[in-house]
């Protein structure tokens, strides 16, 4: 690992009674949802995890049942002396049988030189622990309004909205297919996202990645057009009725690669907008198998996990995708993460991957959200000002996104003007995902390049300080006089 001191300010972020996020979460639990069972992390006041689990990637197969009790012995992260706990593997990675989930009282808390073991009376030692990490957890809302209501215009002559049912997956896949021959130019761009509701006008249609070839990985059913990584099936449906955030991520990069785009949905967050590192690292493994179809051009990762120390295991996921020519780009994360109602400097609340961003690694692209305002000054008449809107960092962040006057942008799933509109760093990086679908930047030409070869793009010295070279790309502008 390289050294942090010169990429984060040594400053511990500032006191703060807790973390909005985290309050969210159990929130979310109180009022009945199914939410992990969490816990902040005890040395990192940022990082939350789920109780009892660790992700352990081990350097052979484990030749067990899935309910075998084995015994894990590490540091215990509280005290650093030697630790055993019971553990059980309660999930495997279909991609990879080298990344499991293991859970047992407080494995979480334990780290460093893991030795794993079948029990207190064998002495066989199972496979090497190679890697491991708590299994962390990420949630970063947007402030949005509900998602528009499906609809379509009505065959009866008045034109009135009628419900649209929702399409069965095999009549999607009919359309898939029928089209798919005609998409195969087409770059693929991944979603790790809750998943694509077809039923909105600007999602039936949508360009999608389609699986010929028998399974990609050691599937139950046959991926066609991606994988549900939460419920471990092949139709990734986005289930996320507050906000069809992954919907509205494809219907944004779609649109602005003018449509020549494939988008493959990995639905690695769940209904209630929560993800898990376990299921975005299974999401990666999927990605590096050699057996997957197409080139991949960029992974579009609008979600993050706040934590003081970076994690190796991610790094290494990130660190493969952009070795075999992946973009991957990220969203800086949103107002009120932290502290309610505004943003922060990652220097100082760090998250991962956006603190991969700038000059950290050179695939890693992370975007936060910048309003345009016209102002009159004399002299001099009317002047665009710039700002940022949601997290941000002069080392971290590669560019801006332009979202008008309040930091705004169009929802993407109805071709509406006069609909609500969307808010956050996950939008931001959805045009920024489909800004590397249209231009299909070549990795070894730099970051720099691949922004500087933006029609359009700006780099504004007044955000030199919140944005890596104030680089800008301009989406929606503020209208004069409103």
């Amino acid at each position: 690992m390289d050294n942090d001191e010169q990429y984060f300010q040594q400053v511990p972020p500032r006191d703060i009674k807790s973390i909005q996020f985290h309050d969210k979460i159990r929130r979310l639990g109180e009022r009945g949802h199914a939410v992990p069972d969490v816990v902040e992390y005890p040395t990192d006041p940022l990082r939350l995890v789920v109780r009892n689990q660790l992700i352990l990637h081990l350097d052979k197969p484990l030749e067990v049942s899935r309910k075998s009790k084995l015994r894990l012995t590490g540091k215990y992260i509280i005290n650093s002396e030697r630790k055993a706990v019971d553990v059980v593997v309660t999930r495997a990675c279909r991609c990879n049988p080298l990344l499991v989930l293991v859970e047992g009282e407080q494995a979480h808390l334990l780290t460093d030189e893991l030795d794993l073991r079948y029990s207190l009376d064998q002495d066989t030692s199972l496979p090497r622990v190679v890697r491991s990490s708590a299994n962390d957890i990420g949630y970063s809302p947007e402030q949005d309004t509900s998602p528009p209501h499906v609809i379509r215009s009505s065959s009866g002559g008045g034109g009135h909205p009628v419900p649209l049912l929702p399409a069965s997956f095999d009549d999607q896949l009919r359309r898939i297919r029928e089209q798919h021959d005609s998409l195969d130019d087409y770059p693929v761009v991944a979603v790790m996202d809750t998943g694509i509701d077809f039923r909105y006008p600007n999602t039936e249609s949508l360009p999608t990645y389609y699986n010929t070839e028998p399974p990609t990985c050691d599937m139950i059913e046959p991926d066609y057009i991606g994988w549900d990584f939460i419920n471990d099936h092949n139709y990734p449906y986005d289930d996320n009725e507050t906000n069809k955030h992954g919907s509205r991520i494809a219907a944004i990069i779609s649109r602005i690669a003018d449509g020549k785009v494939r988008i493959m949905p990995l639905k690695v967050i769940d209904s209630q907008g929560i993800g898990s590192l376990f299921a975005i690292c299974c999401a990666c493994e999927y990605l590096l198998t050699d057996r997957l179809r197409g080139k991949l051009t960029a992974v579009n990762a609008s979600w993050g996990f706040y934590s003081t120390q970076e994690n190796e295991l991610l790094g290494q996921y990130i660190d493969q995708l952009t070795e075999s020519g992946t973009w991957f780009i990220n969203a800086a994360g949103n107002r009120g993460d932290i502290i309610p109602n505004e943003i922060v400097d990652l220097s100082n609340s760090i998250r991962y991957p956006a603190c991969y961003g700038g000059k950290k690694k050179a695939g890693v692209l992370t975007v936060t959200t910048v309003s345009n305002k016209l102002r009159f000054t004399f002299p001099g008449g009317f002047r665009t000002v710039y700002d940022v809107v949601e997290n941000y960092s002069s080392t971290f962040t590669d560019i801006g996104i332009g979202a008008g006057r309040d930091g705004k942008f169009q929802e993407s799933l109805l071709t509406d003007s006069s609909s609500p509109f969307i808010i956050g760093s996950s939008y931001a990086t959805a045009y920024a995902s489909g800004l590397a679908g249209l231009l299909r930047p070549e990795m070894s030409a730099g970051k720099a390049a691949f922004l500087q070869s933006v029609s359009g793009h700006l780099a504004i010295l007044a955000l030199n300080s919140k944005i890596c070279d104030g680089y800008v790309f301009v989406v929606e502008s503020d209208p004069l006089f409103t």
